[in-house]
């Protein structure tokens, strides 16, 4: 062991490296590397981090495999230039190590703030700020050609400085995404964050970023560490355990985290506008700080900003250059370098705004009055098939017309929907409609007397209906399972519970009787503009305006 090191391998305080770097004591340690903060007596005493590659007890292939992914850290992490990003200043080695100068960030990870928090999760306005920050850093690296993926996002490797600034630390195991492989060469990444293709399923791609992305924020909203979980690749609802979350922001984050890297969004973009939205709808209740957050140490206090500078691992000039000041951020990246602002305060009928917007009131509306007074009107045109049944009226007709229209709309709201369970809700509903349209058609052919093919029994036509109409109702109670507001759910439970009220009362009822087909209208009108609620309550509520 070099005379630098002490007893236990760690460099004591006021060691000397490269004869300018001033040791002041080890911040941090991970598998294959340690961290050290030093102060740069060259440069007017500027403060450091050096990071060291560890070599103890590691074989020679072990060695040689570390030493290639730090020299691949180096040289990575000296060609990106991005605020959320640690500069690199200085890369060199020593007595056979390998060392790695970058800007000091002085502050605290997020997990240490979760622990200083006394394991409650962190307030809202503070998690979509950092939210926002890490999609800016991850746009920025799968803008990449190839992408870049970063492949350990978690907790641990995301700093947050005392005025709010983020930034992504800890690139040993980035890698360049590489088309058409199958998967990645060797499985490195942090069980709990690190979605199944990780684990040898597949190769990693700028989606596997985004479910460390939202398994990280999962955990920052409950206290909840995947990383010691049962299942590392369950996630509970988060308004389980914190009801203050948007829901929202519960869907996004349950999309990020999906194990089918398809149904997950398609891009950083796409999740750093969806918390845009999100953040400006919510209420002064998610917002405000925790008291022991408050009260708490906050992170970090920044360096001058300064261009990142590409390694020098020439001994003879180690220096590194310091260029003037310089702006290497996007206005957009910008703008999330301020500390978390409150957002206004909304209530519950912003909250509702959300849904009924002008062009779905009106859609609504004319869908609403369609039907009703189309209905009535048509309900009492008296006898139109008098020269043919005398006993024939447009009841059976108006029916058959209600039910296509809500089979229309079942299948027309395929296409605004992404969630498994929404898609199958839908379709079974207009499976079951298909069936009660079927017995409609059957009866209006019967009242004006068309030979049909075969002929049905009234009171089996009346049980088949009845149990087409039954069963889309109680189909349709299955929106009420899905993670809305309350207020929701119960607006949805009114209108499906009472399709399936009527249901129940038409069926004792004769063909003959009015008020049967008072009651399968209504049934009919109700599934219509339940189905069109639901669906509107499905796009709201994942963040798909």
């Amino acid at each position: 062991m070099s005379t630098y090191y002490n007893k236990t391998g760690k460099l004591p305080p006021q060691s000397i490296l490269h004869q300018r770097y001033l040791i002041i004591g080890q911040t941090g340690r991970g598998g294959m590397s340690a961290v050290y903060q030093a102060v740069d007596t060259s440069y007017g005493n500027h403060r450091v981090a050096i990071k060291e590659m560890s070599q103890g007890n590691l074989t020679a292939h072990e060695l040689a495999d570390a030493a290639a992914r730090f020299q691949q850290e180096a040289a990575l992490l000296g060609s990106l230039h991005h605020p959320n990003l640690p500069a690199i200043y200085d890369g060199f080695s020593e007595d056979g190590r390998s060392f790695l100068v970058m800007e000091y960030i002085d502050g605290k990870t997020l997990l240490q703030m979760l622990k200083d928090s006394g394991g409650r999760p962190l307030p809202v306005s503070l998690v979509l700020d950092y939210a926002i920050q890490l999609c800016d850093v991850l746009i920025y690296l799968h803008s990449h050609n190839p992408p870049i993926i970063f492949r350990d996002l978690k907790p641990t490797n995301v700093m947050v400085q005392a005025n709010g600034h983020v930034v992504l630390i800890d690139f040993g195991i980035a890698r360049f995404f590489k088309e058409g492989q199958a998967q990645d060469t060797v499985f490195l990444g942090s069980p709990g964050y690190a979605p199944p293709e990780q684990h040898g399923t597949a190769q990693t791609n700028p989606r596997s970023d985004l479910y460390a992305l939202g398994a990280t924020l999962h955990c920052c909203l409950t206290g909840r560490d995947p990383f010691h979980a049962t299942d590392r690749f369950a996630f509970p609802p988060i308004y389980q355990m914190n009801p203050l979350v948007p829901i929202e922001l519960d869907q996004l984050i349950q999309r990020l985290v999906s194990l089918n890297e398809r149904q997950r969004p398609n891009s950083a973009l796409e999740v750093r506008q969806a918390l845009l939205r999100i953040k400006q709808r919510a209420s002064d209740s998610t917002t405000g700080l925790d008291p022991v957050m408050a009260s708490a140490p906050t992170q970090y206090n920044s360096l001058p900003s300064t261009t990142p500078v590409q390694p020098s691992f020439n001994k003879a000039n180690p220096a590194p250059i310091q260029p003037p000041t310089v702006p290497v951020a996007s206005p957009a990246a910008q703008i999330h370098r301020t500390p978390a602002v409150k957002t206004p305060a909304t209530t519950n009928s912003a909250t509702i705004s959300q849904i009924w917007t002008r062009g779905f009131s009106i859609l609504f509306v004319a869908m609403l009055l369609f039907t009703v007074i189309g209905s009535i009107i048509a309900f009492n045109i008296y006898e139109p098939y008098r020269s043919i049944n005398s006993n024939a009226g447009l009841d059976h007709a108006v029916e058959l017309g209600l039910s296509v229209i809500l089979l229309l709309v079942a299948i027309a709201s395929l296409w605004f929907v992404q969630n498994a369970a929404a898609i199958i809700i839908l379709i079974l509903t207009a499976m079951f409609t298909l069936g009660a349209a079927f017995v409609f058609l059957v009866q209006t052919f019967n009242d004006i007397q068309q030979q049909l093919p075969f002929t049905l029994n009234p009171v089996l036509l009346n049980i088949f209906s009845t149990s087409s109409l039954a069963a889309s109702s109680l189909i349709s109670l299955l929106w009420v399972l899905r993670p809305y507001l309350l207020r929701d759910r119960l607006i949805l439970l009114a209108i499906f519970g009472l399709a399936g009220i009527c249901t129940f009362l038409q069926y004792s009822g004769t063909d003959i009787n009015i008020a049967k087909h008072i009651y399968l209208l209504i049934v009919l009108i109700l599934l219509i503009q339940g189905v069109l609620i639901a669906v509107r309550t499905e796009r709201v509520r994942v963040g798909r305006n």
